[in-house]
């Protein structure tokens, strides 16, 4: 069963989950001691946790605390010794599914509100502060332990209970401090131990196959729920007390696998993971089996947050040990620890020195770090520089708040750094040896703010979760402040601008600070991003405080908080931070208010761009400086490292941040005049400014020429030199920074240049020498401004800031490629005062400068460059000025030095040559090579470890070329004939084979964390993926053992995403299995973030999913459909990286119908490994990779019923006594068993409802008429039915069925004929029953039309319900029968329908006029009207829709698809939504489609004129003269109940529209559309062409335009060529209607020549045929006509021929128009010729409406006359009827019935095309009459969309005189 319809099952409970609790209990926590117990064998944890409690109400009945994965003895809790009740409750077994329910990836939704109580929540919490003094002081998280404060002991003893005094928040913090009345207090002790650990603890190296040291530690969150699942407790960020730790653990390394199991059978299972081995195996494999003596023997150290107070051996266990701490107002979740046989480094005994001792005294403190053994080294050489901060901090900010600081370093920590009370768990891949250099600043910032973390964060916390970025701003801001004094002040201020240049590009769409903080637990992008810009907020922050005279910074007031927490370090208001506390001690401290700062940084989001114009004013002697801001988000790519960020937000909400729309506060201008001084000026920016700040300084020099020249300033270099020693406060006038390479020599080896003579003037001209905009840096933003380059120059070589050489390289890059820049660069590099950071930007733009049209100099730079600093100068031996440059062995002393010998080959590779093919150059490809092959290191003191690695790298990057490689492998489409191919194909072997030696070497000498495998592995992958090498997953899932390090395996999985492989079924198995089952939680999480790169590239469209292609369909041709999906998905495609819905719309687009995708990722949401973050994070994986399923697969266990058994009756054999009868005895016996039938056997199986049968299509009636047609049975054929709309379906009615199968004809649909209604009442035969039609696919059923197809009563399937007809008063028509099996018969009254009305209702139809071409039909090119059609026609129409018109229902026939060999079509909706048809043709017959179609033209009409001429030999006649509203439109052929015609009758049917053939006229009007068609696309195309033609030239000149400023024209042409369009669409509705004009006066006089055929043709033999009553003699009145035919013929020329030069005249006035535009543009001149060509164009418009008004009322007036004539012809006429004439009138007493002619203005008939056949039963333009032959006045006109037929039902005729079977023939 599906669904959730059991209310008893316990699944029903995922819908009503039970909210977490978050009261508040008014209770406190005073003291926690807690007992562990360690099991390393069984990775549990055993113990008893203990409870001080302070009620804070009367009478306290419950006491709630939180528990996760622990299983609490509930039946000795005791509460002061007594024993008590006690509920307890999992919360983590939710994270289980219910075991009776079958839970998938497409009900992740359901699963995620199953586990609703355990995720995180983003409400916010009540603050800290505000909670004490309310006295709600515990908050429990999960309340999923309730214990009863009263005993039942203590009430069934009857004693009074305790009395409990309302206590205060003052004496809740006496009593943390050990001052509490202890009558009043609580005692509560809770027995646990912990089950399947998931989180809270990790042990490490107990698994089988792992052979690190043994050890444990704690894992912990932001996100309270962590410590609980270690003990139990109150797991409140808010609730801080004593705590006591008491950890039992083995004594010895060997003691830790030595003890006892309790279930031995079952541990082992479980470590083995459900493999049966031998018992013999059991030892040999077991954890610390392979330990050597000298492991065994060593102790297990236990470090823990708090104070070491006691150690101790176990009093029962010898081999145990119990070490106890203490720790004073701590939180559950910073209680921290690690069991573990650690080494102890004294850190602060080694490092700090004697005096340093001293000076600080009581502030100093102990510094320890503890290691897994062998690692003491490391640990000594990375945590040296913590020794050195811990001794900055404590006079800077105050004392440390706790005796002693421990770090201790374990395996497989998620993050680097966990902090806890005086303890930080830290990373051993921090550790590094004294070798290594290249991580040294990283590591020891991270180090360095966990112990900033203990002042901020552990010992002071925030009061509430938006006041979380001022904890992380502080901790940062304190580490950077260290770093500053070890690193530098250059490191420092380029560290700040790297990272505020970073927050710019990062705070884009992102929330504000203060917002953040409710969004932490989403995952490590947020505290990410919190980390990158709350201490860039605080530095802006001390900037413009310190600016303030008598104010400190922020240091200050940090350094007041910190005193004031180790002061009171229990008071709540000490210990916890709130941003109205900071923002008030900022502003008492130095008198400055930031509103603005705290509304734009704080509260607000983003960054400020600015764009800042400056010009020297000569008048005023003023720098004008304007400043535009620019804000809002930009359009940003999402890449796939931001992928599962963007997928959080979207998932949990997060919105974007309010940018300010002006940002606003001091700014300071900093101008360096042309005497060399400095001015700085500060300046305000405020709100009032929202257009632009415009800021005017004073100018101070009077004398510019003042300013010296480059050989003075020289001069006064020299001199100045040999005075005295610059100082630092000295104000110099020459080239500081810069200066080398300045002899002519040098410049002509390197190849420098120098600026022009006319810039060099220009330079000379300048007033000032540069100006430095913020130079405090008090802005987070960025700034671009207009100053030269020479400007930038002097700020890059004369300022002594690192920022303002960090702005001019970053000046430089932005500009286009340059000789001086290059020059500029070379000497920044080669200048080695400059920071090294500064120097590798140099060197980055430097390829920039590698190109062809500078002739390559900046590889030429580069190599020498490198030449200069790292290689030899080595002369030739018998050469004269020739030397070698052998590269020299490495000194990496220098750390400046040595990042400049990493950076020069990366941007080396980076270099190309476009006369190699877009390739980097062979000069820099080998002089790579060489750096790695005489690489020499023995000389060096540091490791090469990473140069290498580095080196390896660039050579990846030389091979890989620019342009992206599509077909093929670049190694194998190399030509080896070609010299250059040959080489490059070589130098790639040797690439590999380089990268190769190196990894191999890895597995020998291991490198630090095998950087050579990693880098390797990476190399490899670039290659692969660039199709330069072939792919090969081999080479990477060969890494993969477990035996690796876990950064390898990492790697590889890296490498096997990103080459695409995630879409190979095997490849994803395997990463979701180590994602799942992977003992180390940080390989886990790394393996997340791999999967989820993955997941975005599918998204992107990078890589497709995969998915099981569908079966080809062998259909014989090609199937177009659907273009406006590809175009709409093209557009998707192209948006994906834009917005993260379009790219999980993909993505699930992408994903649908893969069920390996679905099934690897359940199975890996069920492993019992991960923990509660990771099901999070994968349940929402899956919402965003499935839509979800509200289908649940339930399993319910069938009831137990019991069943009695009685036994048959014992009769005791034993003789009566007494004359007492003998005893029986009966034995009933009972069992139980399953019911697996319903109780009541009422009840049945309810079937699932069968699907609605089609409907079958109506029946035509029997007509006596029609039975000389030879009857055949009907050919096999498909009906495609459409449904526009849904129609009513009645239900089905009884009613006899029918004796005798009713006549058919051949191979066509049968027209019912209404005969005339007969006087007489009787039963009629009933119709018979219709043949259901299978629905055409991908379709819907409709009601089906009035027009139905007659079968054999043997062929006919059961009926099925039909559609409910309208009812009518006249006669009743029975409808087909349902025969019921197993019923008896009812009959029951037959109800008429309204379709029968219509049939059999003698009175006249309204009838339809369309203006459609698929009506406009020729009766005898119907296919539903002809006798045999031919078996090649392959092309019907399809069935129009259902018309309602006033109370009558008009329904259209579906049509009948003939089986056809070569080609079949089928109905599908189209983007739209609307039913469009699809025709699959083969292939290889599209060509032959246009001369198929002619051929059936061909023999159609062949046929037709056979049967006209057959018709006339056998003399058939019918009615001559049938009105054109009782005229049947089959009234050529053999139609239903009517007989042929002859050739006489056609001659005057209407039909053919006049006299002759009509399909002559038929193919001579198609020729004519087909000919008007093409001269319309033609014309078309030209006036595109001409469009296209001037948009281009148009294009080009707006182009020069834009180049020159010219803005206001190009907006200009945009409206003169909207203009333009504007007037082609107006002009389209009258060329159309022109158009239309012309067709219908070609249309009248083709119908005039083919009337006078026939009469010119009687006329030659002496007769008239029309005029056969007067004896062919031709009267006044016929010359009259004809002088008026041909003055109209001569009118109508006139006016084709006015309207063709008038159209002559638009188009060369439009040229002519188009010309003088194009010249006037040039003179700016084409307003007045404009305006003059509107004038134009408006006066031609109007003579052409009167031109059109005039031609109206002539027609109106011509056909008003030729009626009159007419009239006055058929007055004077004799009365003949076979007079032709239309529109004559019946003589007197001729009883023919008097035609109404057409009203005037109604268009002519015009036959169809070929190949729209219509099945129209009606005239496109009837008039209505009524029984009598009188014309009605209504014309009903409707407009149909689709074409069809059965528009109502015409009328035959019959071969006896008088009798028609319509009744509108007329009787001679």
């Amino acid at each position: 069963m599906s669904g959730l319809e059991n209310g008893e099952v316990a699944l029903a409970n995922m819908t009503n989950a039970p909210d977490a609790v978050a009261a508040a209990e008014p209770y406190a926590i005073l003291r926690q001691e807690v007992e562990l117990d360690i099991n390393f064998r069984e990775k549990r944890v055993s113990g008893i946790c203990t409870f001080k409690i302070y009620p804070l109400v009367p009478d306290l009945e419950e006491l709630v605390l939180d528990t996760r994965q622990c299983e609490i003895d509930v039946t000795n809790i005791t509460v002061d010794g007594y024993k008590t009740r006690a509920q307890a409750h999992d919360p983590y077994d939710r994270m289980e599914p219910p075991p009776n329910a079958q839970i998938g990836a497409t009900q992740h939704h359901i699963m995620k509100k199953w586990m609703a109580p355990l995720l995180p929540e983003t409400r916010r919490q009540a603050p800290i502060v505000e909670r004490a003094e309310q006295l709600n002081i515990s908050v429990p998280a999960d309340g999923s332990l309730r214990i009863r404060l009263r005993p039942d002991a203590l009430v069934q003893d009857a004693e009074p209970k305790r009395i409990l005094k309302l206590k205060t928040a003052k004496s809740v913090s006496d009593n943390a401090t050990g001052l509490s009345d202890p009558n009043e207090e609580i005692t509560v002790v809770v027995p646990f131990r912990s089950k399947r650990i998931r989180d809270g603890l990790h042990f490490v190296g107990v698994e089988e196959g792992d052979l690190r040291y043994p050890h444990v530690y704690t894992r912990h969150s932001l996100e309270p729920g962590t410590a609980s699942c270690i003990f139990p407790c109150l797991d409140d960020p808010g609730s801080r007390h004593s705590w006591t730790i008491k950890i039992t653990c083995p004594r010895t390394l060997e003691d830790a696998f030595a003890q006892p199991l309790a279930t031995p059978s079952a541990s082992l299972a479980a470590l083995d993971g459900g493999r049966k081995r031998k018992a013999s195996d059991i030892f040999a494999h077991q954890p610390g089996s392979s330990f050597t003596e000298e492991d065994k023997l060593r102790e297990m150290t236990v470090v823990c947050s708090g104070n070491l107070t006691g150690e101790q051996m176990h009093p029962k266990d010898e081999r145990k040990k119990t070490m106890i701490f203490e720790c004073v107002n701590t939180a559950a979740r910073h209680i921290g620890f690690a069991v573990g046989p650690f080494e102890h480094v004294d850190l602060g005994a080694e490092f700090r020195t004697e005096e340093a001792d001293e000076k600080l005294g009581a502030n100093a403190a102990r510094i320890h770090g503890y290691c897994l053994p062998g690692r003491a080294d490391e640990v000594r050489w990375t945590c040296q520089a913590v020794v050195a901060a811990a001794d900055f901090f404590a006079p800077e900010f105050g004392r440390y708040p706790y005796e002693a600081y421990k770090m201790c370093f374990v395996e497989d920590l998620v993050h680097d750094t966990a902090v806890a009370n005086s303890l930080s768990l830290c990373s051993t891949r921090l550790l590094y040896p004294e070798t290594i250099i290249d991580t040294d600043i990283e590591v020891t910032r991270k180090l360095v703010h966990a112990l900033a973390s203990q002042y901020v964060g552990v010992h002071i916390v925030p009061n509430e979760r938006s006041d979380t970025w001022l904890i992380i701003g502080l901790q940062w801001f304190m580490t950077d402040l260290f770093m500053r004094t070890i690193c530098g002040n250059n490191w420092y201020r380029f560290h700040i601008k790297s990272l505020s240049d970073k927050l710019v590009e990062a705070d884009v769409r992102r929330p504000s600070l203060h917002a953040l903080g409710d969004y932490l637990h989403l995952g490590d992008f947020e505290l990410e991003f919190m980390a990158l810009k709350a201490p860039l907020v605080l530095y802006i922050l001390d900037q413009r405080m310190s600016k303030i005279p008598g104010s400190t910074g922020v240091v200050r007031v940090l350094s007041q908080m910190v005193s004031a927490a180790n002061i009171s370090n229990t008071d709540p208001k000490a210990t916890t931070l709130s941003f109205q506390d900071f923002r008030r001690w900022c502003e008492k401290r130095s008198q400055y208010v930031p509103d603005e700062l705290w509304d734009q940084y704080v509260f607000g989001a983003g960054c400020p761009r600015l764009d800042i114009h400056q010009k020297f004013n000569k008048k005023n002697l003023n720098v004008d400086i304007q400043i535009l801001q620019f804000q809002g988000a930009t359009k940003k790519s999402i890449s796939k490292d931001e992928f599962w960020r963007e997928l959080q937000e979207e998932i949990h909400q997060v919105y974007a941040g309010d940018v300010p729309k002006l940002f606003t506060g001091p700014f300071t201008v900093r101008i360096h005049e042309a005497d060399g001084t400095p001015y700085e000026h500060y300046q305000l920016i405020t709100e009032k400014d929202k257009g632009g700040t415009n800021l005017q300084i004073a100018y101070n020099t009077k004398y510019k020429r003042l300013k010296r020249t480059k050989k003075a300033m020289a001069a006064a270099a020299n001199s100045n030199s040999d005075k005295h020693e610059i100082q630092e406060d000295d104000v110099v006038y020459f080239n500081m920074l810069g200066d080398v390479l300045t002899s002519q020599k040098d410049m002509e080896d390197w190849g420098l240049q120098d600026w022009a003579p006319e810039v060099q003037t220009k330079m000379d001209q300048e007033s000032y020498e540069w100006i430095r905009l913020d130079a405090n840096m008090e802005w987070l933003c960025f700034m671009k401004t207009d100053m030269q380059e020479y400007m930038y120059l002097a700020q890059l070589q004369q300022d002594r800031d690192v920022v303002a050489h960090q702005d001019a390289m970053l000046a430089f890059k932005r500009e286009k490629r340059h000789a001086v820049h290059s020059t500029i660069e070379t000497r920044t590099v080669m200048d080695r005062r400059y920071y090294h950071g500064v120097r590798v930007m140099a060197l980055e733009d430097l390829a920039k400068q590698a190109h062809p049209d500078l002739n390559y100099i900046g590889m030429v730079h580069l190599i020498l460059c490198f030449r200069k600093f790292f290689c030899k100068k080595v002369a030739i031996p018998g050469r004269k000025d020739a030397y070698n440059y052998p590269i020299a062995p490495n000194d990496f002393t220098d750390k400046g030095q040595y990042a400049i010998q990493c950076a020069i080959p990366a941007v080396l590779a980076r270099t190309t040559d476009l006369q190699e093919k877009g390739r980097c150059s062979k000069r820099a490809r080998q002089f790579i090579m060489e750096m790695l092959l005489f690489n020499d290191n023995s000389e060096n003191e540091f490791s090469d470890q990473f140069y290498i690695a580095k080196l390896l790298d660039a050579l990846t990057t030389s091979v890989i070329p620019q342009k992206e490689i599509t077909e093929g492998y670049l190694i194998k489409n190399l030509d080896p004939f070609d010299d250059d191919d040959a080489e490059f194909k070589s130098f790639i072997e040797k690439t590999i084979e380089e990268i190769d030696k190196f990894r191999r070497m890895d597995e020998w000498t291991l490198t630090y964390q095998n950087i050579w495998t990693t880098t390797a592995l990476h190399c490899k992958m670039r290659l692969m993926k660039a199709r330069v090498i072939p792919e090969s997953a081999l080479d990477f899932v060969q890494y993969l053992q477990d035996d690796n390090i876990d950064l390898v395996r990492i790697k590889a999985f890296e490498c096997l995403v990103e080459l695409g492989m995630i879409s190979k079924p095997p490849i994803l198995k395997l990463l979701l299995s180590y994602m799942s089952t992977d003992s180390s939680p940080f390989i886990r999480d790394r393996l997340f973030k791999v999967f989820c790169r993955g997941i975005a590239a599918i998204a992107f469209g990078e890589n497709k999913a995969s998915t099981q292609e569908p079966e080809a369909l062998d259909d014989g041709g090609l199937v177009i459909d659907q273009g406006d999906a590809e175009i709409q998905q093209r557009k998707l495609d192209a948006v994906r990286r834009e917005d993260i819905t379009h790219a999980l719309t993909a993505l699930k687009e992408e994903l649908r119908g893969n069920t390996e995708m679905q099934i690897s990722i359940w199975k890996a949401f069920n492993s019992p490994v991960i923990g509660l973050q990771e099901k999070r994070q994968l349940l929402e994986l899956c919402s965003a990779m499935f839509e979800p399923e509200d289908s649940l697969l339930v399993t319910i266990k069938y009831p137990i019923v019991w069943k009695a058994t009685r036994d048959p009756t014992i009769v005791a054999t034993a003789p009566p006594i007494l004359g007492t009868p003998p005893k029986k005895r009966c034995v009933v016996r009972f069992k139980s068993e399953y019911r697996t039938f319903p109780k009541s056997r009422d009840m049945v199986a309810i079937e699932p409802p069968s699907p609605p049968a089609p409907l079958p299509a109506p029946a035509p009636s029997t007509n006596l008429s029609a039975a000389r047609v030879e009857i055949k049975p009907p050919e096999k054929k498909t009906i495609v039915k459409l449904q526009s709309r849904p129609s009513y379906i009645a239900k089905p009615r009884e009613s006899p069925a029918p004796e005798i199968p009713p006549p058919v004809r051949k191979d066509s649909i049968a027209v019912t004929v209404p005969p005339r209604p007969s006087t007489t009442t009787g039963p009629r035969t009933p119709l018979p029953t219709a043949v259901p039609s299978a629905p055409a696919p991908n379709t819907q059923s409709v009601a089906q039309p009035g027009i139905k197809t007659a079968v054999p009563n043997a062929a006919s399937p059961p009926p099925v319900p039909a559609p409910k007809p309208q009812q009518s008063n006249d006669v009743a028509v029975p409808k087909p029968s349902t025969v019921i099996s197993g019923k008896p018969k009812i009959v029951k009254p037959v109800i008429k329908r309204k379709s029968d009305e219509l049939l059999e209702n003698p009175s006249p139809k309204k009838i339809i006029k369309t203006n459609n071409d698929s009506f406009r039909s020729d009766p005898s090119r119907n296919n539903s009207f002809k006798t045999d059609p031919p078996r090649s026609e392959s092309f019907k129409k399809e069935a129009p829709r259902s018309e309602t018109i006033k109370g009558h229902l008009h329904r259209e026939s579906a049509p009948q698809i003939p089986p056809s060999r070569s080609s079949s079509f089928s109905v599908r909706p189209n983007a739209n939504g609307q039913l469009s048809k699809v025709v699959t043709l083969p292939f290889r017959k599209w060509t032959k489609l246009s001369a198929r179609a002619q051929r059936n033209i061909d023999y159609e009409q062949s046929q037709r004129e056979k049967q006209m001429l057959a018709a006339s030999a056998r003399g058939i006649s019918g009615s001559l003269a049938t009105p054109v509203h009782k005229r049947s439109s089959a009234a050529v052929g053999l139609g239903s109940g009517s007989a042929p015609s002859s050739p006489k009758s056609r001659m005057q049917s209407p039909a053919g529209n006049g006299y002759g053939s009509s399909g002559l006229y038929a193919e001579k009007e198609q020729r004519m559309k087909e000919r008007d068609r093409d001269r319309d696309r033609e014309r078309d195309r030209d006036r595109e062409k001409d469009s296209n033609k001037f948009r281009e030239k148009d294009r080009n000149e707006s182009d020069r335009e834009r180049y020159r400023g010219g803005v206001e024209r190009e907006k200009k042409y945009r409206d003169r060529d909207r203009d333009r369009d504007s007037d082609r669409e107006h002009e389209r509705p009258h060329e159309k209607e022109r158009d239309r004009e012309r067709y219908r006066e070609r249309g009248d006089r083709d119908s005039d020549r083919e009337r006078d055929r026939p009469r010119e043709k009687y006329r030659e033999k002496g007769t008239d045929r029309g005029d056969s009553d007067r004896g062919g003699r031709t009267t006044d009145s016929d010359r009259e006509r004809n002088r008026s035919d041909r003055e109209r013929e001569r009118e109508r020329s006139d006016r084709d021929r006015e309207r063709t030069d008038r159209e002559r005249e638009r188009i060369r006035d439009k040229y002519r128009d188009r010309v003088d535009r194009d010249s006037d543009r040039e003179s700016n001149n084409y307003k007045d010729r404009d305006r003059e060509r509107d004038r134009d164009r408006d006066r031609d418009r109007d003579r052409d409406r009167e031109r059109d008004r005039d031609r109206g009322d002539r027609g109106d007036r011509d056909r008003n006359r030729d009626r009159d004539r007419g009239d006055r012809d058929r007055v004077s006429s004799s009365g003949s009827s076979l007079l032709m004439k239309k529109d004559r009138k019946p003589l007197p007493g001729s009883g023919e019935k008097e035609r109404r002619p057409l009203p005037s203005g109604a268009p002519q008939e015009k036959a169809p095309h070929p190949l729209k056949e219509s099945h129209s039963l009606v005239h496109p333009t009837p008039a209505a009459t009524t029984n009598g032959g009188e014309p009605k006045k209504k014309i009903i006109k409707l407009k149909l969309k689709s074409s069809g037929s059965g528009l109502g039902s015409g009328s035959g005729s019959s071969s006896t005189p008088g009798g028609g079977g319509g009744g509108g023939g007329g009787s001679r």
